[in-house]
């Protein structure tokens, strides 16, 4: 394994244009101790020439497939270990199929005539189902589509309960076994041919809506006072509690809170912390992981190079490490794992008082999304 010096070392050396063998640094020398599970992220080597790839948890490389454009982000696909779906960057209209064990995509999914991709989307493993968050961008209503989750056709689709959703997870089972989405409508308008252009911020209206899969019928939503405040990425707890971070889209100067809460308030709730906090983030959050044994929250801010820590139960910031161009985050059964746009993988952050080891894949800059899924 690197140590520091080492890795300082070896980042000079690909600052200064020189090529050094993929995925150093490995997490533990034991590379025969299988953990089964892996880790899956959009990436892009400096090139611009974007992918998906598969590293283990002690930092080999499994494999990496090419992708028409850019990725965002990936989830695991349920009894298929070494299987994710890897979703367009908005507004892209791929998700590919891809089998990591054998780095080979098995499968192209493609949105319906004038639809795009939000980037995201989630398996109802009780409805055998996946259901993805889409852009209708002839109306400007944003779309949730259901398809088969083995054949990948679409079977129904329903209104999001507003423009611009992004992600959306399951909520925990409720006692009336009604199975709930949780999405967060970011309130922009966006069309393919203006690329990622943000169409409405003047009429903006952001909201979190709770959508009943059964019916399709919006159950409730929530908006904030500030318009601008776009609600992007979100996890969910084991006892319901959502946690959604934001992206402002008015002047650069103003200083606003970046991630709020929700469980069964009148309102959505905003984290605490002090206004230098949220001005350090440069108005953006991107990856929102809850590690509910240890009952905090990490979400990731890359523009302000780091990943902020919460506490799960009070909503108080509770802490930061320093990652630069801090990217996606995991969660698996070695703890919680972050990655970064230069390389880096971080493991063991599930507090940033925790000791972490780090790998570094130098012909790699990890995207802003990132999943465990089974191996095999």
């Amino acid at each position: 394994m690197y140590n520091r010096r080492q890795f300082l070392i070896a980042s000079a050396a690909v600052s200064a244009g020189v090529t050094l063998p993929f995925a150093q640094n490995l997490f533990s020398s034991n590379t025969e101790n299988e953990t089964g599970q892996w880790l899956v992220s959009a990436c892009s080597d400096n090139n611009s020439n974007y992918y998906a790839a598969a590293f283990s948890t002690d930092g080999r490389l499994i494999s990496k497939v090419t992708l028409p454009a850019r990725g965002h982000d990936a989830i695991a696909i349920p009894n298929k270990p070494g299987q994710a779906i890897i979703f367009a960057r908005r507004p892209g209209m791929f998700a590919l199929v891809v089998d990591f064990s054998t780095g080979k995509i098995i499968e192209h999914i493609t949105t319906q005539s004038g639809r795009h991709f939000y980037g995201h989307g989630v398996f109802s493993q009780k409805n055998n189902v996946l259901l993805t968050t889409e852009n209708d961008y002839q109306t400007g209503q944003g779309v949730i589509v259901v398809r088969d989750s083995d054949t990948y056709q679409i079977l129904d689709k329903f209104d999001s309960g507003g423009i611009g959703p992004h992600q959306c997870k399951i909520m925990p089972s409720t006692a009336t076994g009604r199975e709930i989405l949780v999405i967060a409508n970011g309130g922009i308008q966006t069309h393919p041919d203006h690329h990622r252009k943000r169409l409405n911020l003047a009429t903006m209206k952001p909201n979190l809506t709770y959508l009943e899969l059964a019916s399709g019928k919006v159950l409730d939503s929530f908006r904030l006072d500030n318009r601008h405040l776009s609600i992007r990425h979100l996890d969910v707890s084991k006892k319901g509690k959502v946690i959604a971070g934001l992206q402002y889209q008015g002047a650069s100067t103003d200083i606003n809170p970046l991630i709020i809460s929700h469980q069964g308030e009148n309102s959505l709730q905003y984290l605490l912390a002090k206004p230098e906090l949220w001005r350090s983030f440069n108005q953006y959050t991107a990856s929102v992981c809850i590690d509910d044994l240890n009952q905090t929250v990490a979400i990731s801010c890359p523009r302000a190079n780091l990943i902020s820590f919460w506490d799960l139960n009070t909503n108080s910031y509770i802490g930061k490490k320093v990652l630069k161009d801090g990217a996606g985050l995991a969660l698996t059964t070695e703890g919680m794992f972050a990655s970064s746009g230069k390389g880096v993988v971080l493991k063991g952050i599930s507090s940033y008082t925790d000791i972490t080891e780090d790998s570094y894949f130098p012909t790699l800059r990890w995207d802003n999304h990132m999943t465990s899924i089974a191996s095999v």
